[in-house]
C-alpha cells in the first residue's frame, strides 16, 4: 500500500498542508523553549498513518492529534509551556484546549519534553519513537533509544487499555444529551467524537493483543493483519467470546487510516455500549493473562490490582537500576517498586492536599499501590456501572466511589445518573492531578 509522508493518502498537497502546520509548531517551540536538542513527530502522523479527512475544497481536517517529543537540556517551566501553547494555537488559528476538562475532545498538539537520559525505558512508546517517528528539527537522537520490540512489557498493554477507559468516560455528557434510551438525534460534532473514540478503542484492542502475543509492530495496518492471522490460534478462549474481533479491528483500522465519517451509519449510543463490552472483555482477558489467572471475576478487581502493583513498574525500574545477577534483580527491583509507589503516593497526597485546600492522607493508606492504578481501578467500576437504559448499577457505583476515595475527596450520596456523573468528574480531576510529574504512571 502506498503511503504519503504523514498519512495513508499518497498526495503531495496533503503532505504540504500538514508540513506547514508542523513548521509553525516547531517555530513556536524554538522561540519559547531554550536549549532544544531535537523535535520529533511521533504517534500516527509520525508513522505515516495520521487520521485526517479532506474537505470539499481540498483542505485537511484533522481527526487525531499531533504527538510531538522535544529533547531539551532542561525541562521548561510551566509558565513557559503555557505561553508556548498559547502561541501555537494562536498561530494555527485554533482554540486552545489546554485548560479544558478533557483536552483531547478537540484537536490537540500534545508535546512531551524529555532529556536524553529519559530515553532508557523499555516501553512501547519509546520503541515507537525509535522506529516510527520523524525528525523535524535538530539532532537525531533515535539511535540512542535502546528499547527493542522484545523488551515491550505487558504493562504497556495495561496502560493502553486504561487510557481507552478514560477516553470512554469523557463521552458521557454526549450520551446523556441523547436522552438514553429514547434515541434522540445526537448533534453531528458529538456523534463524530463518539465514532472516532470507539473505533480507536477497537484498534487499540489489536495493539494490546499483539503485545500479549509478542508480535507487536508499530503500524496499525500491520497489526490488523497480524491479529487476523494469529487470533484464533493464539487466543482461542477469547475468540470463543469475541469471534468477530479481527473483522471489527480491520474495519476500524481502515477507518482510522482513511476516515469517512459521513458514511458511518451507526447508533452512537449503541456503539458506545457495544464497544465497552469489547473493551471490558479484552481487559479482563489481558489482566487474567498478565497475572496468570485461570479465571476472572470483576468482584476481585481490587485484589487483582494489588497483585498487579507488585510487578507493574518492574520494567521501568530495571532500566534505572544497574544489576549484576538475577538474585539482585528480583530483590532490588521488588524493593524499588515498593519504594517507588510510596514515593508517588506521597507526592500525590501533597498535590491533592493543595488542590482540596486541606490535608488529605488517604492516598497513603494504600501506599503499596500507585495513585494511577488506584484511580484506574475506580474507572473500571465506574464505566461498567452505567446501564443502557440510563440507570446505574448501585453496587458497582459504590465500589467506584470507595476506590476513588483513595485518590480524591468524595462527597456523593446519590446512586443516580447525576451521582455517576459527579464521580466521573472527580475521576478526571484525579487523572489530571496525577499526570505530569512522572512519565511512567
Amino acid at each position: 500500500m502506498s503511503l504519503g509522508v504523514f498519512t495513508s493518502y499518497e498526495n503531495p498537497a496533503i503532505d504540504s498542508q500538514i508540513s506547514d502546520r508542523l513548521k509553525v509548531i516547531t517555530h513556536n517551540i524554538l522561540r519559547n523553549v531554550p536549549h532544544v536538542r531535537s523535535v520529533l513527530l511521533a504517534g500516527g502522523f509520525g508513522k505515516g498513518e495520521g487520521s485526517i479527512e479532506i474537505t470539499q475544497d481540498g483542505k485537511v481536517k484533522f481527526i487525531r492529534d499531533f504527538d510531538m517529543v522535544v529533547i531539551v537540556d532542561r525541562i521548561p517551566k510551566e509558565t513557559v509551556v503555557r505561553k508556548m501553547y498559547d502561541q501555537i494555537y494562536q498561530s494555527l488559528e485554533l482554540p486552545n484546549p489546554e485548560s479544558s476538562h478533557f483536552r483531547f475532545l478537540n484537536f490537540v498538539v500534545d508535546i512531551k519534553f524529555m532529556r536524553k537520559k529519559d530515553l532508557i525505558f523499555p516501553d512501547i512508546w519509546f520503541y515507537d519513537l525509535k522506529v516510527a517517528s520523524k525528525l523535524l528539527y535538530g539532532e537525531d537522537i533515535r539511535e540512542q533509544i535502546h528499547s527493542s520490540k522484545k523488551e515491550i512489557p505487558l504493562s504497556s498493554g495495561i496502560r493502553i487499555l486504561f487510557e481507552k477507559i478514560t477516553g470512554f468516560l469523557v463521552l458521557f455528557p454526549i450520551l446523556e444529551s441523547s436522552k438514553m434510551p429514547s434515541g434522540i438525534q445526537v448533534p453531528q460534532r458529538e456523534r463524530e467524537l463518539i465514532i472516532v473514540e470507539c473505533y480507536k478503542a477497537i484498534v487499540e484492542l489489536c495493539t494490546v493483543l499483539c503485545i500479549l502475543a509478542g508480535r507487536y509492530e508499530p503500524r496499525y495496518a500491520d497489526r490488523a493483519r497480524i491479529l487476523k492471522e494469529m487470533y484464533f490460534i493464539a487466543f482461542p478462549d477469547l475468540a470463543d467470546v469475541l469471534p468477530d474481533l479481527p473483522e471489527r479491528v480491520t474495519k476500524c483500522t481502515n477507518f482510522k487510516l482513511k476516515p469517512d465519517l459521513a458514511n458511518v451509519n451507526e447508533d452512537v449510543v449503541d456503539l458506545w455500549f457495544s464497544t465497552r463490552e469489547y473493551l471490558s472483555t479484552v481487559l479482563s482477558f489481558y489482566i487474567k493473562r498478565y497475572l496468570g489467572k485461570k479465571s476472572f471475576d470483576v468482584a476481585n478487581l481490587p485484589s487483582y490490582f494489588d497483585e498487579m502493583a507488585l510487578t507493574y513498574y518492574n520494567s521501568f525500574l530495571k532500566s534505572l537500576i544497574p544489576l549484576k545477577s538475577k538474585s539482585q534483580n528480583g530483590t532490588l527491583v521488588t524493593f524499588a517498586s515498593f519504594l517507588y509507589q510510596i514515593l508517588v503516593n506521597a507526592e500525590y497526597s501533597y498535590v491533592i492536599s493543595r488542590y482540596s485546600g486541606k490535608l488529605y492522607l488517604k492516598p497513603l493508606r494504600k501506599s503499596n499501590v500507585s495513585p494511577s492504578l488506584k484511580f484506574f481501578l475506580a474507572a473500571q467500576f465506574l464505566y461498567l456501572s452505567l446501564n443502557r437504559d440510563g440507570t446505574v448499577d448501585e453496587e458497582l457505583l459504590q465500589k467506584a466511589e470507595s476506590q476513588l476515595r483513595h485518590c480524591i475527596p468524595v462527597q456523593n450520596n446519590t446512586v443516580t445518573l447525576s451521582g455517576w456523573d459527579h464521580l466521573r468528574r472527580l475521576y478526571y480531576k484525579a487523572y489530571s492531578l496525577c499526570g505530569g510529574y512522572h512519565f511512567v504512571k
